[in-house]
């Protein structure tokens, strides 16, 4: 799924909207099979969960919420801080820790979430992130504005940096599938 809709098969009705998520994978050498294993949920980083702009007039504004703004890189004299342009910007380790994070032990979705929030176990090795070093992830069901349900990651009490799922419970034949557009960082203000 993730492949058909990263733009490689366009000529059988795949697009592109997992494309920035796939270079990553590829990039990274995460091992592929971790994507076939059952009794996992997978949150898969749409194209705007990478890059996208708050605004571009008069000039591009990255979002502070993708993933290439969020972890900043240094500018090439190595004095500031800026976003990436590309996952070559990070250690393949890097990318590799991030699409584990995505990778959920467990099967999540709408049917099985409460408006109580779940603490679930990544494929993050435990002390990867120093702000979070159990490398979980927390889940809950929110009622949305216009009567629809949607998923929350990371939206535990004082945390900096929740994310509402876009699009949620995609089933594949080995867990559901959760799209992003923002990236998920466990953060607490």
């Amino acid at each position: 799924y993730l492949r058909h809709r990263s733009g490689l098969e366009t000529a059988t009705g795949g697009d592109s909207v997992f494309y920035q998520m796939y270079q990553a994978v590829l990039y990274s050498g995460i091992d592929t099979n971790e994507y076939t294993r059952k009794d996992r949920t997978f949150v898969f980083l749409h194209n705007n969960a990478v890059l996208s702009y708050t605004s571009v007039t008069p000039t591009f504004v990255i979002n502070p919420v993708c993933y290439w703004a969020y972890y900043q890189v240094k500018d090439p004299l190595g004095d500031t801080l800026r976003p990436a342009v590309s996952w070559s910007e990070y250690t393949p380790a890097q990318v590799k820790s991030w699409l584990q994070y995505l990778i959920l032990q467990g099967t999540y979705n709408y049917d099985n979430l409460t408006p109580v929030e779940v603490t679930v176990n990544t494929l993050q090795a435990p002390g990867t992130d120093t702000l979070n070093p159990q490398s979980v992830m927390t889940l809950e069901r929110i009622k949305g504005g216009d009567g629809n349900g949607k998923i929350r990651i990371n939206g535990f009490v004082n945390s900096a940096n929740y994310v509402d799922v876009r699009t949620g419970g995609i089933i594949s034949t080995n867990g559901p599938i959760q799209v992003i557009d923002a990236c998920p960082a466990y953060k607490q203000q």
